[in-house]
C-alpha cells in the first residue's frame, strides 16, 4: 500500500511537471507565432515615443552653488551676556547665517513678483500673448489674459532651491527652453536677492540706530549708557558692513553658465520606454486573445 501511494505522488508530481512543461511551450510557441504583431506594435509605440521625444520643447537648466554668507565679526562679540537687554530694547545680536530664512525670501512669492517686474519677464513668459511691434498683449480672452499671479506660478516652477544638509551648500536651479536667459534669471535672482536683504539689514540698524541714540539721550545710568553704547556701535557696524558686502546674504561659489545639454526631454529614455510599452502591450494582447480563445472552447464544451 505504501509504495502504491508513493508512486501515486510520483505520478502526480510527474504529471504536473509535464502539464507546466507543455503550458510553457503552448506559450513560447504562442509569442513565436505572434512574432509579428509583436515587432509590428512594438515599432508602433516606438515610433509614437521618438516623435513626441523629438517633437516636445528642450528645456535647459542652469545651476548656481552657493553658500549662506557669514556674519563679519563686530564688536558685538562681547555683547552676548547682555543679550536679555538687547532683546528687550529691539536689537539683535549678530550670530551665524539664517539659511533657512534665505531660502524662504527666495521662495516668497514678494521676492518673486518683485524679480519678475523688475526684469520685465512676463512678455517672455507669455510671449504668445505679447505684441512685439506694438509692445502690447494681443487681445484674448479674460481667463487666458496674463497676469503677475500667473507669470509667479510660472516662475516658482521653474526654480528650484535645495539646501544640502551636510555641506550646507545652496543650489539654485532654473529651467527654460533658453539656455541663455536660464544661466542669467539663476545669476540675476542671487544678486537681487542679495541686494534686497542688505537694504532691508542697512534700514533696520538705521532704525535701530535711530532707537538707542534716543535711549542714551534719556538715560544716566553709567551702565545702562554703558550697554547702549556698544549696542549702538555693533549697529553702526553693522550697517557699514552691509552697505560695503555685496554678497550679503549668498555667496556665490559656483555661477551658472548656459548648459550645453537640455535637461528635458530625455529622448533615449522615452524611446527605450516607448519601445518596451509596444513589446508589453503586444504580449498583453496576444494572453487576452488567447484567455478569450480558451474561455470560449470552455464554454462550448461546457
Amino acid at each position: 500500500m505504501k509504495n502504491t501511494k508513493g508512486n501515486d505522488l510520483q505520478n502526480k508530481e510527474f504529471g504536473s511537471t509535464s502539464a507546466d512543461e507543455v503550458d510553457l511551450l503552448q506559450l513560447t510557441l504562442t509569442i513565436f507565432r505572434a512574432w509579428k504583431l509583436i515587432l509590428g506594435m512594438t515599432l508602433l509605440v516606438g515610433a509614437v515615443a521618438s516623435f513626441y521625444a523629438f517633437s516636445a520643447p528642450e528645456v535647459y537648466r542652469a545651476h548656481t552653488l552657493l553658500a549662506a554668507a557669514k556674519k563679519e565679526k563686530t564688536s558685538s562679540g562681547s555683547l552676548q551676556q547682555f543679550g536679555g537687554l538687547a532683546a528687550i530694547a529691539g536689537i539683535s545680536i549678530p550670530g551665524g547665517s539664517d539659511t533657512e530664512r534665505i531660502i524662504a525670501t527666495l521662495k516668497s512669492r514678494g521676492f518673486l513678483r518683485f524679480f519678475i517686474t523688475k526684469k520685465n519677464l512676463m512678455p517672455i513668459f507669455f510671449k504668445g500673448s505679447w505684441d512685439a511691434s506694438k509692445g502690447e498683449w494681443k487681445p484674448v480672452e479674460e481667463e487666458r489674459k496674463p497676469t503677475l499671479a500667473k507669470a509667479v506660478r510660472l516662475l516658482s516652477a521653474i526654480l528650484s532651491v535645495t539646501d544640502d544638509a551636510k555641506s550646507r551648500l545652496i543650489t539654485l536651479s532654473v529651467s527654460w527652453e533658453d539656455p541663455e536667459l536660464a544661466s542669467t534669471w539663476a545669476n540675476e535672482m542671487v544678486t537681487q536677492l542679495n541686494e534686497q536683504l542688505r537694504n532691508e539689514a542697512i534700514i533696520e540698524s538705521q532704525n535701530r540706530v535711530g532707537y538707542l541714540e534716543q535711549e542714551l539721550a534719556k538715560t544716566s545710568l553709567k551702565d545702562m549708557r554703558d550697554v547702549l553704547y556698544k549696542l549702538l556701535e555693533s549697529e553702526k557696524q553693522k550697517a557699514m558692513l552691509a552697505n560695503v558686502k555685496e554678497d550679503f546674504a549668498l555667496e556665490v561659489i559656483d555661477p551658472a553658465i548656459p548648459p550645453r545639454e537640455p535637461f528635458e526631454p530625455n529622448r533615449k529614455l522615452i524611446i527605450v520606454g516607448g519601445l518596451l510599452l509596444g513589446c508589453l502591450l503586444s504580449l498583453f494582447v496576444i494572453f487576452l486573445f488567447e484567455f478569450l480563445k480558451k474561455l470560449n472552447a470552455l464554454s462550448k464544451s461546457g
